[in-house]
């Protein structure tokens, strides 16, 4: 599917948008995502706030994915099947309609095989249900005392069954609770102290995925240290800041060696690992700094490359 929305991109840049929608809402599906991640879906994609009719249940979520009070439509049937619009004040945008249809398709199967369990993980994750229904999910799901929550693609083998997939803004995110943590990653993973710990957890979770890499396919927050202040406070929307601008006029091949620069002990360990010769390997920082603007192996210079490369990768 990724394959052919980028074949798409080039020849027909809206049939390349409509793969991404359905490519999106098929790994909500795959991944078990429960009803409310599905609406949470419209809505990021189409921009505007989203509603849906589930089983009598009334769902609404903004743009931003947080819920809100959703107005149906007038003149909605009562069918039993899940309906779903979006509100959208101008009239319809390009791509509205196959979100709606393949949000209603994702709908149906997920009310189809309906797991309690996923929907109790939604719940506990989420700041904004109430203590008396996160009470009760904690105890479906037999939570006590310190959990453990995982972040993972949609696609990858999980053997936690306590789980779901949520809908953001970054794509869809597996999340599970327990310590069974997939060894061959992307993981990202954080421990909540108790249950009122657990969407905080869960949302550094969601970040530590997102700053896995090659070197570092399994992410704890913990491990992160004080940075995790730094990656909470980013927002997609701000400027760039110059250090980030400078990291992207970078050719990857550069961004690559630097990443193994900083990442090792010595210049002589990181030209191993790179098969390079040392020699060669230390020429190149008088580069660095000429075209980062500070030299990235001296100790401010260091941490100002570690904070830079963090937000380019949220980015």
């Amino acid at each position: 599917m990724q394959e052919l929305a980028g074949r798409l991109k080039v020849l027909d840049p809206a049939a390349s948008e409509s793969v991404k929608i359905i490519g999106y809402f098929d790994s909500l599906v795959a991944g078990g995502a429960g009803v409310e991640s599905v609406v949470r879906a419209a809505a990021i994609l189409s921009g505007v706030p989203a509603g849906a009719r589930v089983r009598g249940r009334l769902i609404g979520v903004d743009a931003d994915g947080a819920r809100t009070a959703p107005r149906e439509p007038e003149g909605a049937d009562a069918a039993d099947a899940p309906r779903v619009w979006l509100e959208r004040p101008d009239g319809a945008g390009l791509n509205d309609a196959m979100i709606v249809d393949r949000a209603q398709v994702a709908l149906s199967i997920i009310v189809a095989r309906a797991d309690p369990t996923m929907s109790a993980v939604e719940r506990v994750i989420d700041a904004t249900t109430s203590r008396v229904d996160r009470e009760a999910a904690a105890h479906r799901l037999r939570l006590s005392g310190a959990v453990r929550v995982v972040a993972a693609p949609p696609t990858s083998p999980h053997a936690l069954t306590a789980s779901t997939v949520l809908a953001t803004n970054e794509g869809a995110v597996w999340i599970g609770l327990g310590d069974v943590v997939p060894a061959d990653g992307p993981v990202g993973t954080s421990v909540a102290s108790d249950l009122d710990d657990l969407p905080r957890a869960c949302a550094d979770a969601r970040l530590a995925l997102r700053l896995a890499d090659d070197r570092h396919r399994v992410m704890d927050a913990a491990d992160l240290g004080v940075l995790i202040l730094l990656a909470r406070s980013f927002e997609a929307s701000a400027p760039r800041h110059p250090d980030v601008e400078a990291l992207d006029a970078l050719d990857a091949r550069a961004v690559e060696a630097l990443d193994v620069v900083i990442d090792s002990e010595s210049i002589r360990a990181a030209a191993t690992r790179l098969s390079m010769h040392h020699s060669s390997l230390q020429s190149r920082q008088e580069t660095w700094t000429r075209q980062l603007g500070y030299d990235p192996l001296s100790p401010r210079g260091r941490a100002r490359f570690i904070a830079a490369r963090m937000l380019q990768r949220l980015s």
